[in-house]
């Protein structure tokens, strides 16, 4: 598997970019480099696993919509992130394992608030045989 995401500084915002072979790793890797803005995936336990499906009438809509989804999870919920394993995904669905571990304040770290996942500049696309993506995050 060849997947890939980094965070990049945007005005008062930040943004993630991701490219990957196939849109599963896509949604893999934007979502991972997500959790590790929030708090390193390196101190979290896969010890739980929770289910996301969602359905979206675009593929730019399911990015911004699945990573609202792993954000909400996240903070609302105080669940800490290990992994994201995508089951299947298309241009307007997607079904997500996260796997994580309650919030444990002695030996897990949230290091940024992220607000929203915006459509500000969000772009998707294929090319030559690639997925990429980016979304400015909210912070």
């Amino acid at each position: 598997m060849a997947k890939h995401c980094e965070i990049f500084d945007h005005t008062a915002d930040v943004g993630l970019a991701a490219t990957a072979d196939s849109l599963v790793e896509l949604f893999e890797a934007m979502a991972e480099g997500l959790a590790e803005m929030i708090c390193p995936t390196d101190q979290v336990k896969p010890a739980q696993t929770k289910m996301i499906t969602l359905d979206a009438e675009d593929t730019g809509a399911l990015v911004v919509d699945f990573l609202s989804k792993v954000m909400v999870t996240m903070e609302t919920e105080l669940f800490t992130l290990a992994s994201v394993n995508v089951l299947s995904a298309s241009q307007v669905h997607i079904e997500a394992e996260l796997k994580g571990e309650p919030y444990d304040q002695t030996r897990h770290e949230f290091q940024t608030e992220v607000k929203a996942v915006t459509y500000h500049q969000l772009s998707v696309a294929r090319k030559d045989g690639k997925w990429s993506a980016q979304v400015i995050l909210d912070i």
